[in-house]
């Protein structure tokens, strides 16, 4: 085979050369097999090259991310260095993008790609795993190893006196040195710097390009021989292999990783080891990922908690009553970092959190212990929900929270229920029932009623079944149809609403009557009820003419939305 040859500082293209070069075999991706994830997470995923960067869409509810990165080896299977490995948990937030880089930015001709994690809510680099460099096919000039802090420098093979200088791993963010023998200034290129492409080889083919802007540096071009420098957190620079009389060749320098990007704990990095990578002992390892002539992977884990509506029984609030405390259940096995919560007032149903006399924007949080904490909330402009912030979950195991809410005056009664979100997971609330403020009903007895005789006082009575502050009502009293009934008499009218407690003295109102007569309408009506519980009876003047049938009646009363039938009146 041909091989270029360098002779008095001058390069001589297709000049055979004692040391063939045999062609780079491309590095082969590792299919993700289907694996467990490991406890306490519930959920795992793999992320295998695909040539390009990966998104990956943080779940509701989750706040931590385990992440194991394993960094490509470099081109040949036995002069390769090894890619190294990166780990650590992340603290992110639901609905979040996180960037995956795997196998991305090693040295053209052989270098190992870096992998990691980039965050693009927060516009930094989280992890990678440093590529490994190249090797040659001489089983004496091998790539160096993905680290670690500081990738591993390359080794070299040099026949015929010729002498010259190995490509150096990048040391933290540093890029390494292209190799390079000076007396011909032949060089592989640089490793670039964090946030740097890959430096150009002596003949000016560009190094490894980083995948996402500021992110890692991509390796050194290797010139001939396979020898591409590793990218990683910075790159390992270029090798060479040249010879005219004699032989120089030095595989690619091995790229940094990196561990310590915000929210990270517990990061920690592990070097490749000659043609291994990096983490093999790793319980989420995937053999051959990460060895020399193979590609890097990058799996993540997770765990989730759910959210369930509280309840049974359902809760009911009053029109106008006390709160209820309607809620949901929060469960996992793992702690998790605290969360926004949003709970949302239902569309239309009336609700307000806390009552009508007194608001309430509280949180409260029961563990599994029954302790209790309360959070205070940030209420929308619009008024229909609340917003608070960190809320200490205290898992593992089953917690409840809840808000406070009532029901108002105008509430319709029927159920319906709250939304929460619980770290991005929205779930219903304890169904919420809204009764009535107040009944209505027939007042007792039965009235008779002599057809054109003395009038009689048909009513209803009304109770607090808990509400508070009953606003005064509109009372409509309507006789019955074609029942040739009148309020008052012939000869003597009445309007008159009678409300009465039984302990004070009667109070009375003033009706406007219905052009045909059979409706008297009060405005402004003290049902006299106060408090849960209390009661009152109001009543209206009604007679029967000489036309009225004889038989069972009654006068229809309607206050609010309650409609209720009179005593009964007998016509005789």
């Amino acid at each position: 085979m041909t091989q270029n040859t360098i002779t008095e500082n001058t390069v001589t293209e297709s000049v055979s050369v004692t040391e063939s070069v045999s062609v780079i075999e491309p590095r082969s991706a590792i299919e993700p097999a289907d694996s467990a994830p490991v406890g306490p997470y519930t959920h795992s995923q793999r992320f295998a090259y695909t040539g390009s960067v990966q998104d990956f869409t943080v779940p509701p509810g989750v706040t931590t991310i385990d992440a194991r990165c394993w960094g490509g080896g470099g081109g040949r299977t036995n002069t390769g260095g090894g890619g190294g490995f990166a780990t650590g948990r992340i603290a992110v937030v639901p609905g979040e993008i996180l960037r995956i880089v795997v196998d991305l930015g090693g040295g053209p001709d052989g270098g190992g790609g870096m992998s990691g994690l980039y965050s693009q809510r927060l516009g930094k680099t989280l992890l990678i795993a440093g590529g490994g460099g190249g090797g040659t096919s001489n089983t004496d000039a091998r790539g160096g190893a993905g680290g670690g802090t500081s990738g591993s420098d390359a080794r070299t093979y040099t026949s015929g006196g010729w002498t010259g200088t190995p490509a150096r791993g990048a040391s933290g963010s540093t890029g390494g040195a292209g190799g390079a023998v000076s007396s011909n200034s032949s060089y592989g290129g640089r490793g670039g710097n964090t946030g740097e492409n890959g430096g150009a080889h002596v003949k000016g083919t560009p190094g490894g390009r980083i995948p996402i802007p500021g992110m890692g540096g991509g390796g050194g071009a290797g010139y001939s021989g396979g020898s591409g420098g590793g990218a990683g957190y910075a790159g390992g620079g270029g090798g060479l292999f040249v010879g005219g009389g004699g032989n120089f060749a030095s595989g690619g320098g091995g790229g940094s990783s990196f561990a310590g990007g915000p929210g990270v704990t517990e990061g920690r990095t592990v070097p490749g080891n000659g043609t291994r990578a990096g983490g093999k002992d790793d319980p989420l390892y995937q053999s051959p990922v990460g060895d020399a002539g193979h590609r890097g992977q990058v799996v993540l884990q997770w765990a989730e908690f759910t959210v369930t509506p509280g309840g049974p029984p359902d809760v009911q609030v009053r029109q106008g009553g006390a709160a209820g405390y309607p809620g949901v259940r929060v469960a996992g096995d793992t702690a998790f970092e605290p969360v926004s919560v949003t709970v949302t007032l239902p569309d239309g149903r009336g609700l307000l959190f806390g009552t009508s006399t007194l608001a309430d924007y509280q949180l409260t949080v029961q563990n599994a212990a029954g302790e209790t904490t309360r959070y205070p909330g940030s209420l929308s402009a619009d008024g229909t929900s609340l917003t608070f912030s960190n809320v200490d979950l205290q898992l593992p195991g089953t917690t409840v929270m809840w808000v406070g809410v009532g029901a108002g005056h105008d509430a319709p009664p029927g159920a319906s229920s709250l939304t929460f979100s619980v770290g991005g997971r929205d779930s219903r609330s304890t169904t919420v029932v809204v009764t009535p403020a107040f009944t209505v009903s027939p007042g007792e007895g039965r009235a008779q009623a002599e057809r054109a005789g003395a009038p009689v006082y048909p009513g209803v009575q009304v109770r607090n079944n808990g509400s508070q502050a009953i606003p005064l009502q509109t009372v409509t009293a309507t006789l019955p149809t074609d029942a040739a009934m009148r309020f008052g008499t012939q000869s003597s009218p009445d309007h008159q609403l009678t409300v009465w407690t039984g302990a004070e003295a009667p109070v009375v109102y003033r009706g406007t009557i219905s052009e045909a007569g059979q409706e008297l309408t009060f405005t402004d009506v003290d049902l006299a009820i106060p408090n849960p519980g209390s009661r009152s009876v109001m009543w209206v003047c009604v007679s029967a003419s000489d036309a009225t049938p004889t038989g069972p009646t009654s006068v229809a009363f309607t206050i609010g939305d309650h409609t209720s039938p009179s005593t009964p009146i007998d016509i005789i």
